[in-house]
């Protein structure tokens, strides 16, 4: 049923806008709304287990990855969030105990933001949680089409990043 509704939904944008199948498959891709729509859906019972923001839990895994790119400035360079938002998680991280923040010994200016034993735990579920998101979405597609999807996000991402730096760049010189 819902097949039928997507394909009506579809033949509807087709006729009224000129949009094929395919281009709002890749509109949706790359918005990412329909994972975004899955991954809020898991995510909700870690939110409130762990009384923490979907951000706050996409930073925490973010530091469990990054090994030394672990400053406020690492997470700023990834265009996901504000500046702000990102001194705000940080804070709530640290009340919650789940981060603390030491100095860089090169550079005083930089924190590191290290986790800690209390952290061990939530990143164990939010694993685990990503995990079952990865297996949701390669879902029959093979290693060679992953290798393939990969070198394209990697190619996007790069058009995205220089668009953004040009963007950045004119503000600059106004």
């Amino acid at each position: 049923m819902l097949d039928f509704y997507m394909n009506k939904w579809y033949i509807c944008l087709k006729i009224n806008c000129g949009v094929t199948v395919m281009d709002w498959m890749l509109e949706g891709l790359l918005q990412g709304t329909q994972l975004q729509k899955i991954y809020n859906q898991k995510i909700e019972a870690l939110r409130n287990k762990y009384g923490l923001r979907k951000g706050d839990i996409d930073i925490l895994y973010f530091l469990y990855k990054s090994g030394e790119n672990n400053t406020s400035k690492d997470i700023s360079d990834l265009n996901l969030f504000s500046k702000g938002y990102i001194s705000q998680s940080v804070s709530r991280l640290e009340e919650h105990q789940i981060i603390y923040a030491i100095k860089d010994e090169a550079d005083r200016r930089y924190m590191h933001i290290m986790l800690t034993d209390r952290a061990e735990g939530i990143l164990e579920e939010i694993t685990a949680l990503r995990k079952q998101m990865s297996d949701i979405i390669f879902k029959g597609v093979t290693q060679g089409e992953r290798a393939v999807l990969f070198r394209v996000s990697r190619k996007v991402n790069e058009n995205i990043r220089s668009a953004l730096e040009n963007q950045a760049r004119k503000i600059d010189r106004r």
